[in-house]
């Protein structure tokens, strides 16, 4: 292992005592975050994040990388229980640019399961899509992460998606971004909801906004109260009347 990669391991390393040690359950990072993404530094991460998780009894979401599959080369974002168990792989769906040179995109929308909670994983570009948050929603998912890998200019539109995804299902999001100066700046944000009993009304707020450097962002979210409201929201739906939406 060269100096850079120890010392970029290390890093990582002190970022998840430092989350574990504030009472982080469960920790997302970025899509792509690798300086250089080869099999064998996406093996060496995977196996330092197991580790973490075993030590800290954390879920970690370890980001999004290009992955050799049994049918072919995928982005995914691997998730690793407490145990330090990989329990499954959310593929990116929709390819970003010269993903689509490199990988195939996946077609599985994969609910995790961790204790009472379920979650599931919006890699980036799928976040445009607004079907992939409404499955995963339908789906059960309490919460939805969302490693990302966002330019200095695409952060404003990207943080309206988070907001408006977590609006539309009432499911917190929490977003991940890369930190590269001077492309890739960050501002990772978590959303969560705001139920205001007078109106009736329900609102998003960021719970946690990051910067520019590298940090740890740390929230507590409802998910009985946004269970509640996602219940009522879902039932609501209409889906007969959607079927214009196949023939397209």
């Amino acid at each position: 292992m060269s100096d850079n990669e120890s010392t970029f391991y290390g890093i990582i390393e002190a970022l998840t005592d430092r989350a574990a040690s504030n009472g982080a359950k469960f920790l997302c990072f970025p899509e792509h975050y690798l300086s250089q993404e080869t099999e064998d530094s996406v093996l060496n991460i995977l196996e330092l994040m197991k580790k973490q998780a075993r030590k800290h009894n954390i879920t970690i979401i370890a980001g999004g990388f290009y992955d050799r599959l049994s049918d072919g080369i995928c982005v995914t974002a691997p998730v690793v229980n407490p145990q330090g168990q990989l329990i499954g792989r959310q593929e990116k769906i929709h390819l970003f640019g010269k993903e689509k040179d490199r990988a195939k995109p996946g077609s599985e929308y994969r609910i995790f399961n961790v204790g009472d909670v379920k979650f599931g994983v919006i890699i980036c570009y799928d976040l445009v899509f607004p079907e992939v948050a409404r499955i995963l929603a339908l789906k059960g998912a309490d919460m939805i992460f969302v490693p990302s890998r966002i330019f200095e200019t695409g952060i404003e539109p990207w943080h309206l998606y988070l907001s408006a995804r977590c609006l539309e299902n009432r499911v917190p999001l929490i977003g991940a971004n890369i930190i590269w100066p001077p492309k890739y700046l960050g501002h990772s944000k978590i959303f969560d909801l705001q139920y205001d009993n007078q109106s009736d009304i329900t609102f998003t707020r960021a719970v946690a906004v990051g910067g520019q450097s590298q940090e740890v962002l740390i929230a507590d979210v409802n998910l009985k109260a946004n269970a509640k409201l996602r219940n009522k929201r879902l039932r609501e739906r209409r889906p007969k009347t959607y079927d214009f939406l196949l023939k397209k």
